[in-house]
């Protein structure tokens, strides 16, 4: 799953851009499984769809994976936090993890040495994301849920 996900979004998501900007699946993906499943199995799929992404990205090593991980954490809490049954919970996270995603690549990108200009990444990059993030998050939630309900995996107690 999580690679069909760096692939997709690696060769596919590019061709459906809006406003300069192109849904995250893995973040996508990474998030409804972490509402689905908790906070060990979605930050397991945030580090394994970072790797992949840190491999298939011209971006420092390490961006997606570390980013990645901060979000599904973040986006868990809402498992613990807000009942599953509140339909906004999806988008109020993806919503949440989108912009910590973002803020966090670009903290990264700089670190690194790259330059980055943070207004505009904030007007052109992270507020489009969120948008466009927030609108696929739906369809990206009830698939991994019709698969988490199909595979029929009872989730893990630690």
């Amino acid at each position: 799953m999580l690679f069909s996900a760096a692939i997709l979004q690696t060769t596919v998501m590019p061709r459906f851009a809006l406003w300069g900007v192109r849904p995250d699946l893995m973040l996508l993906v990474v998030v409804s499984w972490s509402l689905l499943r908790g906070t060990k199995e979605g930050l397991q799929w945030a580090l394994g769809g970072g790797l992949l992404l840190d491999l298939l990205s011209g971006g420092p090593f390490g961006a997606a994976t570390l980013s990645l991980a901060l979000s599904s954490v973040v986006a868990s809490l809402g498992e613990v936090t807000v009942s599953r049954g509140t339909a906004w919970l999806p988008v109020a996270a993806s919503l949440m993890a989108t912009a910590l995603y973002d803020l966090t690549y670009m903290l990264v990108l700089q670190l690194a040495g790259r330059p980055v200009l943070w207004g505009l990444g904030l007007a052109r990059v992270i507020v489009p994301s969120m948008a466009l993030n927030g609108l696929a998050t739906y369809p990206t939630y009830w698939t991994l849920r019709w698969l988490n309900r199909r595979v029929g995996i009872e989730k893990i107690e630690w």
